[in-house]
């Protein structure tokens, strides 16, 4: 993948088209410089807010499919839009879109609700910003005669879109997206390092960490057959004092072609070397990010773990004291059996 910049995304958003495939494309590329996840948001935010209301769902299926796909990987993404969420509900409840786009927002915020996506809370505010919304509208909409006169005349490009749009609402719903709520819980502590590596802005994945050093073992310096080729070179290739005993014209032309084959080896060695040198320095900085990512993430994980022996140690003392307050509570006498209470005298006997 082409490496980020803020030029490179927004030419790539202004040119992505509302279909599924365009915008997997788009958002993969998204996730995997997550490292960047400020600047792919601010951008993102301010071409919403100026694009064509035509354009506006299309960037919502864009950022759904982000934070949907990265958080495997790490909750950047996540955190960064739940910042500006609001913030894009109003601008959305403040444009004039038609109905059926507004049903497909809905349909956006009810699948992050159903996968957790979000925090509730949050969800829940934007949810009533939307209701209020899909209420006005709803008083906005026309007689049953003018929307069918209206969608007769419906457009080839319209339906075109349309069909566009029900691809990315099959891929909504694909269940490859949705998570199993039953591990929702371990995704969501999901560590990730706050800051990008000095190198690429990315800490390299342990796959490809991995496969880098594996290639190291095929260098040249690892090259015993060459190496060996090299120790057996006669000396009379590597000694000019050597000249001196050519007896004749024949040794000499001798002499050069194996001096001409050492040389062809050797230059082809030192090349390879070079390469290998470059590569040793491009692992020791791949390596190096990864150790201080790592040790970023171990430093998370010790915080979190802290915060989670706090909360225990609260759960334990709230323990404490319901069973104190209980054994604190006044005994309650056991009522005698209702088969054993005395009959309530009747309205005759009162008077015997």
């Amino acid at each position: 993948m082409g490496g980020y910049t803020e030029a490179e995304f927004e030419k790539r958003l202004l040119e992505l088209r509302d279909s599924q495939k365009e915008i997997q494309s788009l958002s993969a590329w998204l996730v995997h410089h997550r490292a960047q996840n400020k600047s792919v948001m601010k951008i993102w935010y301010k071409n919403f807010k100026t694009g064509h209301k035509n354009r506006k769902l299309t960037f919502l299926y864009l950022v759904n499919d982000v934070v949907q796909n990265s958080r495997r990987k790490g909750p950047e993404y996540v955190k960064e839009f739940s910042m500006i969420l609001m913030r894009v509900f109003h601008h959305l409840a403040m444009s004039d879109i038609d109905d059926k786009t507004a049903t497909s927002i809905g349909r956006l915020l009810s699948i992050w609700d159903e996968r957790q996506i979000f925090d509730k809370t949050l969800l829940k505010d934007v949810g009533q910003l939307w209701s209020k919304k899909r209420s006005k509208l709803k008083h906005r909409q026309p007689s049953g005669g003018n929307r069918t006169s209206t969608e007769s005349r419906m457009s080839a490009e319209e339906r075109r879109k349309s069909a566009e749009i029900a691809d990315i609402d099959e891929m909504l719903e694909s269940p490859l997206l949705k998570l199993n709520p039953t591990k929702h819980h371990e995704e969501s502590i999901t560590l990730s390092p706050r800051m990008g590596s000095p190198g690429s802005g990315d800490p390299p994945e342990p796959d490809e960490l991995i496969t880098a050093l594996q290639d190291l073992e095929n260098a040249a310096s690892s090259d015993a057959e060459v190496r060996e080729k090299i120790a057996k070179l006669p000396p009379e290739v590597s000694e000019a004092a050597k000249l001196d005993n050519l007896e004749s014209y024949e040794e000499g032309q001798n002499l050069m072609v194996q001096v001409e084959s050492a040389s062809q080896l050797l230059t082809t060695y030192n090349f390879r070397l070079q390469e290998e040198l470059k590569e040793r320095k491009k692992v020791g900085t791949m390596v190096s990010e990864f150790l201080s990512a790592q040790k970023e993430l171990l430093a998370q994980a010790e915080e979190r773990l802290e915060v989670y022996h706090e909360k225990l140690e609260t759960i334990k003392n709230l323990k404490e004291e319901l069973k104190s307050h209980i054994a604190a509570l006044p005994d309650i006498p056991v009522l005698p059996s209702s088969s054993r209470l005395v009959p309530l005298p009747n309205a005759g006997d009162l008077f015997h």
